[in-house]
């Protein structure tokens, strides 16, 4: 139940920006009809005047004589909210998207950025089987709702981008294969499901079909041009720079990573070539060994604090069991098994370092954050925008500080992955500025890395150029972030002088949470700079 009343007569309580966190958390959570969530153009209008009473609401409080930390919850819940209105005026994906209409959890796309979708169960995971009994009503319940989603999904989509309809028709084979390999496991172990399944496998096929019949007449545009790539910057992500700005930043990576991999290579030019991998065993293995490695060096250097208890993940927890699939089909073999196959050790620094201790949450040597609002997931790749900035950012530092320095030619991919990633955030908003259509970005990708390690048709760069057409900026703050966080090493450093401790700020720096870095900035620095500019 809506409680405007409450917050509007007791509008400097911290409590209650909690409550109305949780309560608008709640609101966002998609209404499901016969078990198909509503996405109906009335029933999202319905949702978006609804959103205008929580940032009433939420203006209604004055935060201004909290502490920083309050102050700091504030502007999150404020950069939800607003991402929230965008969604309804700008990216709508219901009407534009029909990559948004998929039905499997946990395949490409990866990434599901909608409110809606992060805020429920909807989306079908891939099943272990056999299914409990108890899991069976909710499974049958889903493949049930496949044919009546796609049925809605054709009313809804008034407002479709064709490119983002090619983008959709490559993920729909991808989501015939997998239900194909459902069937088979119901087939054996649940057989009277097996009609249903078959239905929503036929309603999957329908719908591409239907895509590629109608994508011709699906003029929008996928980019959402510079004026709302701006306004999304600022008011969603918390970021303070331009579109301009972004690119300058972005361009004199690019420049930096490729000058700087060409002076590596001479350096290291009488040194034996890369070893490549040739085998899952020994994939794995080197794997293994520059997990453990990494943990010995975080924790010799004083990189960061690690508890006793913390320990490298199991083998099947490793980022790149990619390449594990190349070995039976080299058709597969793609840019992460290119790098990763030579050398490891970046790509595990990225993961076990910048993800996959964060589990999501705040805290990087903790299971979770029992903060209410701190604790949760962001929406809109608010979480992304200071994770994978993070990620990118400590495979540099743990380079600079040498980790790599008895594995030399580690530091060449290490400069590759850079190239990758900012030549991937340049097409990012060049597609999204409307100078690069969807193709043009694809073939200036593959253009810009300096080995033809990525074909235009590979994983690799689909996934990447998906993501950012349906969730701007996702690579983009790869770059940006990382800059954002030399910047916010450089204030603590001239704030501390020689008592900067490199351990001490990333202890901190983790602490802070999985909230936009300009916000961690004003909290662990005090400077409101960029906070006023965001304001």
């Amino acid at each position: 139940m809506f409680a405007k009343e409450v917050y509007m007569t007791t509008n400097n309580s911290y409590a209650n920006l909690i409550d109305l966190f949780q309560e608008f958390r709640e609101f966002l959570k998609p209404k499901l009809v016969e078990g198909v969530p509503d996405y109906t153009p009335s029933f999202m209008e319905e949702k978006h005047r609804e959103l205008k009473k929580y940032q009433e609401c939420l203006a209604s409080i004055d935060p201004s004589g909290w502490p920083v930390s309050q102050q700091v919850d504030y502007h999150v819940v404020r950069a939800e909210m607003n991402g929230v209105d965008f969604d309804h005026r700008v990216l709508r994906p219901w009407a534009r998207d029909p990559g948004f209409y998929n039905i499997i959890d946990g395949i490409y796309p990866r990434l599901i950025v909608h409110y809606t979708r992060m805020l429920s169960d909807w989306p079908l995971t891939v099943p272990k089987f056999p299914l409990k009994n108890s899991e069976i009503p909710k499974f049958k319940m889903k493949l049930q709702a496949i044919p009546k989603l796609f049925a809605q999904a054709k009313e809804n989509l008034s407002e479709a981008s064709g490119e983002l309809a090619t983008i959709a028709i490559r993920v729909k084979e991808k989501e015939i294969d997998f239900l194909k390999r459902i069937i088979s496991g119901l087939t054996q172990y649940h057989p009277h499901l097996v009609q249903i399944a078959q239905q929503a496998l036929e309603a999957v096929k329908d719908f591409r079909n239907w895509l590629q019949v109608n994508k011709s007449k699906m003029n929008a545009p996928a980019g959402i041009g510079k004026d709302n790539y701006n306004w999304w910057l600022r008011n969603v992500q918390l970021i303070p720079y331009t579109w301009d700005e972004c690119l300058a930043i972005i361009q004199s990576e690019y420049n930096r990573a490729l000058a700087f991999l060409k002076l590596e290579e001479h350096k290291n030019r009488k040194l034996p070539p890369f070893k490549i991998t040739s085998s899952e065993e020994e994939n794995l293995m080197r794997q293994k060994e520059a997990a453990e490695d990494l943990f010995r060096f975080l924790r010799e250097e004083e990189v960061i604090s690690i508890p006793s208890f913390l320990k490298p993940l199991p083998a099947q927890y490793y980022p790149r069991v990619w390449g594990v699939s190349a070995y039976l089909n080299p058709n597969e073999y793609d840019f992460f098994e290119q790098c990763c196959d030579r050398e490891p050790m970046t790509q595990i620094a990225h993961t076990f370092f910048g993800h996959y201790y964060t589990k999501g949450r705040t805290i990087w040597y903790q299971d979770g954050d029992t903060r209410p609002i701190r604790g949760v997931i962001r929406l809109f790749d608010i979480h992304e925008a200071r994770s994978e900035a993070l990620s990118f950012a400590v495979e540099e530092m743990l380079m600079q500080l040498g980790w790599l320095d008895s594995h030399p030619r580690a530091r060449e991919i290490t400069y590759i992955w850079m190239i990758f990633r900012a030549a991937r955030a340049i097409v990012d908003l060049k597609m999204h500025s409307h100078d690069y259509s969807m193709q043009e970005g694809i073939k200036k990708i593959v253009e810009m890395l300096p080995y033809p390690w990525a074909k235009e048709d590979s994983d690799s760069v689909w996934w990447d150029v998906e993501e950012t057409l349906r969730a701007p900026g996702h690579v983009t703050f790869y770059v940006i972030g990382k800059n954002m966080i030399w910047q916010l090493i450089k204030d603590r450093a001239l704030q501390l002088k020689d008592k900067f401790s490199l351990r001490q700020f990333m202890d901190e720096f983790m602490r802070g949470g999985i909230i936009p870095i300009s916000l961690t900035r004003w909290e662990m620095t005090g400077l409101e700079d960029e906070i006023k500019k965001l304001w």
